[in-house]
């Protein structure tokens, strides 16, 4: 009997009767049962899909209308003909009012019951396909509103997601949410570290919080780290059942059935939701896995929002620092203050419990402390200096001769290095988890480490790091350049003093030259038998001389210069700008025509200020990769009538505008957002002083090649 098999049940207690209506009924997909004991037929239909029943009124046990009332309690829509061969008005009307489909008299007539079977049937089907329409169109109803339920869930969950720009307010929001529309009693949102190397618990719902605070899970690991590599969700209906985590989260969820879905945006997995315990004490299904999976979408984009206006707010706070600093520095008096003021502002960004400055001695390739704050165990002076008459200097001192060949542009390895040097001195406390170390340099070289660390037991983050960095290395730049300018304008201030004072003095000493002149001519035979006129004499040339070397050292225009191999010099500022140029990724190559005469009476700071300023243009003309090529030959320029030592500097880069290259030599002019415009003003100032001259030639989005070009003397 398939599914499509009519089953018609005929009840008679005469087995004539039912054999030839069996005979007559039984056919291609009807099934006839005939039975002459009414309660027989009762417990048949009561457990077996009965789809007609065919009774005789006048029965034993049970009669027609009995089982009539019988079959409508078992399933109302299942249709009943009675037959009687005593039929009466009263009761056909008895029949049709307990729910019979037809009556018939007896002897029926079997074209008569055909059609009425037929009819019969026709219509049980009609009212077993409208059954069904109806349980369709009654789960279709419930699915309906459980996604309508669902959509208001998530819709709800997007407008709270929207009403905070806040990180850590909008997690706790998240993971509240994401609870409500999975009816979970537990949930966590995990987040990737900056490296995508551990996992943290930044907000949670029914979890301990000593277990939120000292979960840190690496990626891989556990259902969670699982979950954040593979970037794909998760649902657990047994975990006592499943091999990959069996009791892996014994002391965290107590129930069988756990989701896990990945936060993603943009191709990246920036964390994890997990979600334990349905509060009606079912496992989780797929509707459910389906209705996080969504809300996790959500929550990626809010959080990836709330993160990028993190970033944008810091890097404002930021500029606000540096922009402070630049209105501060004429007022700050010492470099105790500097450290102090830096110490504060930071602390507006990130944790700074403690701060030490520590200058390089780079003869003895060792870190000497020249002020800290904010460690308690070593004594300082009200001015932040070291107490030396409390502790020994030798305790203090850091031996860092690994330091100097090292990357100072790679700031995690300074820190751990510093770091570990910290932790083998007696003196200093352990560093904990949040520790930097940034180096500070002057035209290249380095000159001192500023070391900030902080009690908390979360690291600092690359965000933390490159923004105390940043504004570290250029509020430093700012309050050098700034005691530099005090130190020249008082330079120069003294230099106009000396001056005046030099051309005063020359004037007694000319009246006292004089005289004794006139004395010699007067009396010739007192001057030659006394020494004194002869002393006298030796000590005004002296005091001219003197004189004179104060002149020369007030005078600002003047400067030293040696004889030099230009070679030695371009190799010193390639060095100074290597770790830049291996970070890049740029190819470097130079090249000097060995027949050639190098040396040159230049002064070398200023031509080392030259290259550096070439060489650096360079290196961020090739962000990603390039060719830096020097090459050093004799040519006679367009311009010139004689040869000229040549040295070109040749990028692949980015190029310069056509429209651009009359302007880069003007001062203040740059197309950099931290540029200052004075470089190759300075550049082309410089070789002119020495009476040489700078070429430019460069095609945009092909490279620049610049030649300095200085008198040759073969």
């Amino acid at each position: 009997m398939t599914d499509s098999t009519e089953r018609i049940v005929i009840v008679d207690d005469e087995k004539r009767m039912c054999e030839s209506l069996t005979a007559l009924l039984q056919g291609d997909g009807v099934e006839v049962r005939a039975f002459q004991e009414s309660p027989r037929a009762v417990d048949l239909i009561k457990n077996e899909r009965v789809d007609l029943v065919v009774t005789d009124i006048k029965m034993p046990q049970m009669d027609g209308l009995e089982i009539l009332r019988a079959v409508k309690d078992i399933d109302d829509g299942i249709p009943v003909i009675l037959m009687t061969g005593y039929g009466s008005m009263d009761t056909a009307l008895e029949a049709i009012a307990e729910g019979a489909y037809n009556y018939l008299l007896k002897p029926v007539e079997f074209a008569q019951l055909e059609l009425a079977v037929k009819r019969a049937l026709e219509k049980r089907r009609a009212d077993l396909a409208q059954r069904s329409l109806m349980e369709q169109l009654k789960l279709s109803n419930f699915i309906l509103e459980s996604r309508i339920s669902e959509l208001n869930a998530l819709y709800e969950a997007g407008k709270s997601i929207g009403s905070t720009a806040n990180l850590s307010e909008l997690l706790k929001q998240l993971v509240s949410l994401a609870s409500a529309v999975t009816n979970a009693e537990i949930g966590s949102i995990m987040l990737m570290d900056d490296r995508s190397e551990y996992l943290t618990i930044e907000a949670a719902t029914g979890l301990d919080e000593q277990i939120v605070r000292s979960t840190r899970l690496p990626v891989g690991a556990s259902i969670a780290g699982y979950v954040a590599k593979t970037g794909e969700p998760l649902i657990i209906e047994n975990i006592e059942e499943d091999d990959r985590f069996a009791r892996m989260n014994r002391e965290r969820y107590s129930s069988g059935s756990l989701l896990s879905v990945p936060l993603i945006i943009k191709n990246n997995v920036l964390g994890v939701i997990n979600m334990a315990n349905k509060q009606t004490g079912e496992g989780f299904d797929k509707s459910d896995l389906r209705l996080l999976t969504t809300f996790a979408s959500q929550a990626a984009v809010a959080v990836d929002d709330a993160r990028q206006f993190e970033k944008s707010r810091r890097r404002l706070v930021e500029f606000e620092i540096l922009h402070e600093f630049s209105k501060d520095v004429p007022n700050i008096q010492s470099w105790a203050a500097f450290r102090t003021a830096m110490v504060e502002k930071l602390n507006r960004v990130f944790p700074v419990d403690y701060a030490i400055w520590f200058t390089w001695d780079g003869y003895n390739k060792i870190l000497v402390p020249d002020g800290i704050k904010g460690i308690t165990s070593i004594p300082v002076t009200e001015s932040g200096k070291i107490d030396l008459h409390k502790v020994r200097r030798d305790d203090l001192v850091l031996e860092a001769k690994e330091l100097a060949p090292m990357d100072l542009d790679d700031v995690q390895q300074v820190t751990l290095y510093v770091g570990e040097l910290i932790r083998n001195a007696r003196a200093y406390p352990e560093p904990k988890q949040a520790f930097l170390a940034v180096p500070i340099r002057e035209s290249g070289e380095l000159t001192a480490v500023f070391y900030l660390g902080s009690d908390s037991e979360l690291p600092y983050s690359e965000d933390d790091i490159s923004l105390a960095t940043l504004v570290i290395s250029q509020a430093t730049y700012l309050f050098e350049k700034e005691k530099a300018l005090l130190n020249a304008t008082r330079l120069m201030t003294m230099g106009n003093m000396i001056s005046e004072i030099s051309h005063d003095l020359r004037k007694p000493l000319t009246s006292i030259k004089g005289a004794l002149q006139i004395l010699k001519q007067r009396w010739p035979q007192i001057m030659e038998k006394s020494d004194l006129f002869g002393m006298a004499d030796d000590e005004i040339h002296r005091m001219n001389e003197l004189v004179r070397e104060l002149v020369d050292f007030s005078n600002p225009n003047k400067y030293e210069t040696n004889k030099l191999d230009l070679r030695q010099v371009v190799a010193r500022a390639a060095d100074l700008v290597g770790p830049d140029i291996r970070k890049h990724h740029i190819e470097f190559e130079q090249s000097f025509d060995d027949q050639v005469n190098w040396d040159v009476i230049i002064n070398k700071n200023q031509f080392m200020e030259i290259f550096l300023n070439l060489f650096i243009n360079a290196i961020d003309a090739m962000p990603d990769g390039g060719k830096l090529t020097v090459q050093g030959l004799v040519e006679k320029p367009d311009h010139k009538k004689s040869n000229y030592l040549a040295i070109r500097v040749i990028d692949t880069g980015e190029g310069i505008r056509k429209e651009n290259i009359s302007k880069i030599f003007d001062r203040y002019y740059t197309t950099k957002e931290t540029g200052t415009g004075l470089g190759l003003a300075v550049v082309e100032r410089i070789i002119s002083a020495h009476n040489g001259t700078l070429h430019v030639d460069s095609t945009e989005g092909e490279g620049t090649t610049f030649t300095v070009y200085l008198p040759y003397e073969p």
